[in-house]
């Protein structure tokens, strides 16, 4: 929750589906190897720190510069529910986000990722609901084109 006197200036809601070309098992495993470098997928400036608490929950620290004096900084605190599922809390500068992933197999080798996603803008300045959802579809686009990626060349999901 925003700490007292923060205004919530909107609240969005948003579900995404995505259909990947992988065993439940390897999805999973490669969607919860958070890492430092995991910026790179997005082609972002983000500086990641990851620090497992307990091998079921971990917080990781996002810092972006944009070319600003003083960097913006998220953190994550991610709650890993295997087999399965997992579920992550971000407090931001500009926003508070809370998103559930659930894994559901499809077959021996297809997976289906499914997230509800809540945004909290504590800025005045924010997305329209669909400029968000089709940059969150896009996103995740680019993660499954990797996921699946990986999986066809038979490296490990993790590291």
């Amino acid at each position: 929750m925003p700490e007292q006197g923060r205004r919530v200036f909107a609240t969005q809601t948003g579900r995404l589906s995505k259909v990947v070309d992988a065993p439940l098992r390897y999805v999973y495993d490669w969607c919860t190897d958070f890492r430092p470098d995991d910026a790179k997928l997005a082609r972002s400036e983000q500086r990641h720190r990851v620090v497992r608490v307990s091998p079921q929950r971990l917080v990781r620290v996002k810092v972006a510069s944009k070319g600003a004096k003083n960097p913006v900084m998220n953190v994550e605190v991610v709650r890993l529910r295997p087999p399965n599922a997992w579920h992550k809390d971000t407090i931001g500068e500009e926003d508070l986000d809370s998103m559930d992933y659930k894994l559901t197999a499809l077959g021996p080798s297809k997976t289906r990722v499914s997230l509800v996603m809540v945004e909290r803008w504590m800025v005045p300045k924010f997305p329209k609901r669909a400029d968000w959802l089709r940059s969150s579809n896009n996103y995740w686009d680019k993660l499954v084109l990797a996921i699946e990626e990986r999986y066809r060349s038979g490296m490990p999901a993790k590291g």
